[in-house]
């Protein structure tokens, strides 16, 4: 670890963590509920809103944290000659609360710290929809921009480890490229909608995490850089959809993010119902 000079800003001395940084582990869930309406041919327009809550946990580090969420969408799409149009944006107020032990010979701190943090993103994607050995094909490609902004936060619950840190301001570009499919089939008296999604998705911009902090006690400040997003992905979906009746379908499916610094996996179900 480099030496501290008090004289420096934040921003003048960096000290990089992604080489030792622990394995993390995330649990999310929630919900999400919305509304659509047919506004002109084959287009939809449509909002949603949801809740959910994450739980992250560094066990190597002794650290945690609880993110509840609340967000809100909108979205829209329809046909364009042979292309299938899709876009929209979405915003999330989140409430976050972080716990972590100092440890080391003959020190024990445990600091605490809650701060609230935003995340918007807007979406895009062009699909090509046909036929293929009686299945419905689409390749597929899209662009997303995204922006995480947190506020001010400050520790407590010890006098000498604790840190403050300054808002920051994150963001970074997503492409994606990949190929769909669905066949729907009679299963017993219930139409059946297997499908398959595979993508590549690639980040654009800094992909590298940072924050600067200050020691309260001494206001040292020093910058943190943590481990870097995956500069390229693949993403996988899979599941079925039942028909549960004319107007009502659920969906049961899979979705995992494989990179080179992170995977994600998931369960996904919703109900949908026309009306």
């Amino acid at each position: 670890m480099p030496k501290l000079d008090p004289g420096r800003k934040a921003s003048d001395v960096g000290l990089s963590i992604g080489a030792s940084a622990a394995t993390g582990d995330r649990n999310r869930g929630g919900f999400v509920s919305g509304v659509d309406a047919r506004v002109a041919g084959s287009w939809r327009i449509g909002v949603a809103a949801g809740y959910s809550k994450s739980s992250l946990n560094v066990d190597a580090r002794h650290s945690s944290a609880d993110v509840d969420t609340f967000h809100l969408a909108g979205y829209a799409g329809g046909q364009a000659g042979p292309f299938a149009l899709r876009g929209g944006g979405a915003w999330a107020w989140n409430t976050i609360d972080t716990s972590r032990a100092v440890v080391f010979p003959n020190f024990y701190e445990r600091e605490n710290a809650s701060y609230d943090a935003d995340t918007g993103q807007i979406f895009g994607e062009a699909a090509y929809p046909m036929q293929m050995w009686g299945a419905g094909v689409e390749p597929f490609a899209g662009l997303a921009y995204v922006s995480i902004n947190t506020d001010n936060w400050h520790e407590h619950g010890g006098s000498l480890a604790a840190l403050n840190g300054h808002g920051t301001d994150e963001t970074v570009g997503y492409s994606t490229v990949g190929l769909r499919g669905a066949q729907t089939m009679h299963w017993e008296s219930m139409l059946v909608t297997p499908h398959v999604s595979a993508a590549w998705q690639h980040a654009f911009d800094d992909v590298t995490p940072d924050a600067s902090l200050t020691f309260a006690a001494t206001r040292i400040g020093f910058t943190v850089y943590g481990v870097p997003l995956s500069k390229d992905s693949a993403l996988i979906d899979a599941g079925f959809d039942i028909a549960l009746t004319p107007n009502a379908t659920a969906d049961i499916s899979y979705s995992g993010q494989f990179g080179d610094h992170a995977q994600d996996n998931a369960v996904k179900g919703d109900v949908t119902w026309l009306f």
